[in-house]
Formats: structure tokens, sequence, C-alpha cells
């Protein structure tokens, strides 16, 4: 592409990577960072990410520095990203993003070499691709089943000391979602993690966000007495990369579309996934274990605003059942 030069390799040269969100998506991108990293040990790779996602990234082998957008600072923030864009030195920008603000801040970023796509505006990349052997001139091989996200040694001691009381099989409940309508209801939750407790297991609950965390309390509350002691409600109090270090401490992960259940799949957890509103194929999802569907017709209608509460038609004794799929079976009575 006229205009372009791909990168040598060497010292001198700067690559800002921009995948800024949202959390699945950001996770999506790691093997394509490392991959990059890989490729071109000597360059050095920084990170554009919105906040709080630089948790996850920040210290990652394949990533020499994370730069941080904040976006509650509104427009007087992102003119002050372009600006620290533009004053990073960078030789090539390779964005994964595509939305509008991305190729604002490919077309000011003063960055000469600049790969990446858009529906309407790839005019502002002057390779306008994502396909990384073009970008990088070069070969690049993402290796299928490597486990590219690194939770550190502290980390694990961290999610080990923080799960000590808990008795196995630790499941992870990741109980919210960006949408009501692909959330599934307390109640469901609470009897699952009942069936988890009566067959000795625990169940650690885990979200982000005020309304997640009245979730929880929920969840909590509806449970027998003598099973609440088996729920771990950590919705709340985890920094990502340490909710990323209690999800590979668990033994199996249930959720629904939602970002940590893309973090499960990167660190290769078994994983059931509670589907309506969405498929797994329509939001990258398609790796998961055992999939289960709401029964509705219009399941994967990404109607937001719909009435139906289509994810309870999935029960819990049948998400209990796909343990057992997930080679569990040695732990339920």
């Amino acid at each position: 592409m006229a205009g372009y030069n791909p990168p040598l390799g060497t010292k001198d040269e700067k690559i800002l990577f921009i995948r800024y969100s949202a959390l699945g998506d950001v996770v999506r991108a790691i093997p394509m960072a490392a991959a990059i990293k890989e490729a071109l040990p000597k360059v050095s790779l920084t990170w554009l990410l919105v906040h709080p996602y630089e948790e996850l990234i920040e210290g990652q082998p394949y990533v020499d520095d994370v730069l941080v957008w904040d976006r509650k600072q509104g427009f007087k923030g992102f003119v002050r990203l372009i600006l620290n864009i533009r004053r990073g030195g960078f030789t090539h920008m390779v964005s994964m993003q595509g939305t509008d603000r991305s190729a604002v801040m490919a077309l000011f970023s003063g960055i000469k070499n600049r790969a990446g796509r858009h529906n309407w505006a790839s005019f502002v990349y002057n390779m306008p691709s994502e396909d990384m052997a073009q970008i990088l001139g070069r070969p690049v091989k993402v290796e299928k089943g490597r486990v590219y996200y690194q939770v550190s040694n502290e980390l694990h001691r961290f999610a080990d000391e923080l799960l000590s009381a808990t008795s196995r099989p630790r499941v992870a409940c990741v109980i919210g979602a960006s949408k009501i309508v692909k959330r599934w209801p307390a109640r469901c939750w609470a009897e699952l993690a009942s069936m988890v407790a009566s067959s000795g297991g625990s169940a650690v609950l885990l979200g982000h966000g005020e309304q997640e965390c009245d979730m929880a309390k929920e969840i909590t509350s509806l449970l027998p007495k003598e099973f609440q002691e088996k729920a771990v409600d950590l919705t709340g109090k985890l920094k990502l990369d340490e909710m990323a270090a209690v999800i590979g401490a668990c033994d199996v992960v249930i959720g629904g579309d939602t970002g940590p259940m893309h973090l499960a799949l990167a660190l290769h957890k078994p994983v059931v996934g509670l589907f309506g509103p969405t498929l797994p194929n329509q939001v990258g999802l398609e790796g998961i274990d055992v999939k289960l569907i709401s029964g509705c017709k219009c399941a994967g209608c990404k109607n937001w605003d719909c009435g139906r509460d289509c994810l309870s038609s999935i029960k819990p004794k049948d998400v209990f059942k796909a343990l057992a799929k997930l080679k569990f079976h040695e732990f339920i009575r």
C-alpha cells in the first residue's frame, strides 16, 4: 500500500496498538498483540486502553507500556489523549477498534504508518487492513490452544489465599451482563448455588458495578442458611487482573454474554455459557465448552428493549447437569 512501510523490527520503532474496549474485545485482541511482539521482539509496543482495562494488560510480557484514556474527562480528555499520542514518538499504529473515535485518533495521530479498518473512514489509514501478515510484512503466528494471558505468581497467591476457605469444585458464577435481558435471574443463580453447595462445592460470585453487587446480595439472601457460607460474594471487590486470577483458581466458569467469559476462555477454563438475546457465534464465544441457549424462538434477536425474560427458560438443573459434561461428575454426589 502506497505510503505505508511495515516495521523493520528495530529498537527505534514504536507501535501503538489500539483496542481500547470493551473487556471481551480487549481479551480477544491479546493473541494479536503477543504475535506482534514475538514477530518483532526489539520493537516497543504500547497498548491504548480505556480505564480500567489497563489493570488487565499492564505487566503482560508482550506489552512494553500502556496508554490510558480516561473517558470520564470527556472532550478535554480525548484532546489530551491525541496530544499524548502525538508526543509518543510512534512509528506505527495498529488499530483493531474500527470506531469513529479510533478513526479520529488515526487522523490526528501524526503517526506515519497507520493500519486499521473503518466502514466509511478507511482513508485515515494507509494500510486499510487488520491482516497482521500484511501489516507487519512477515508471517505472524497465533497458536490455537495456547494460553496467552499470563497471571503473575503474586496474583496466583492472592487468589489462592482469597479462596482458601472454599471447598472444591469452585464454580465461578459471572452473574451480570451489560444489558438486563442478557442476565440470568437471581433466583436461578441462587438455585444453582444451592445445588453446588449441596454437592460439596462453592459458588464464587463475580461481577462489577452497583447493579451486579445488588444482584449478588439478592442471590445470597435467597440461599438456605446452611448454604450461605458456601457462596463467596466477590462482586465489586476485585480489579480486573485479580478477577482473572480468581477465575483461574476456579474449576469451572458459568455465565452469559459478558466480558469475564472471554477471560475464562483465554485462561482455557471449562465454561458453561447461558445465551438468549445473543448467540455464542455472534459475540466471539463459540469456543465455550457447553452452550445452553434459551428456548425462545427469537433467541439471538439482540433486542435489548424486549420485555421477555428469555434466559429464565434455562433451568438451574440443566446448568448443573452441564457440569457433568465438563468431567465434574466426580464432584457431584
